[in-house]
């Protein structure tokens, strides 16, 4: 009888970091960020400039092409700005769209 009574509460020691952890998830979800993509035909240089990797003077640049060769035709199209590569436009994905 001790075994199962001490097996049983083991058990629900085990248990109960588990359950608090969940018990915050929604709360955690509530207070993280939602992001939402960023317009490269529509964002000026300030809403651009906050993205990863691109400061004021890469988000002028973009803002500049897009001025110069009209919309992009997809976020691909970037690494025809001057500083765009692959390596920023793989830190663009899911943060920016047309």
């Amino acid at each position: 009888m001790k075994i199962i009574k001490s097996l049983l509460v083991v058990g629900v020691l085990l248990f109960m970091p588990i359950t608090a952890v969940q018990a915050q998830l929604p709360e955690v979800t509530k207070q993280m960020p939602q992001f939402e993509t960023v317009s490269i035909n529509n964002a000026d240089a300030e809403m651009l400039a906050q993205l990863p990797g691109i400061g004021k003077k890469k988000a002028q640049a973009i803002v500049d092409y897009r001025e110069e060769n009209g919309e992009f035709k997809s976020v691909s199209d970037l690494s025809q700005v001057k500083g765009i590569g692959k390596k920023l436009l793989a830190k663009l994905e899911g943060k920016v769209s047309l």
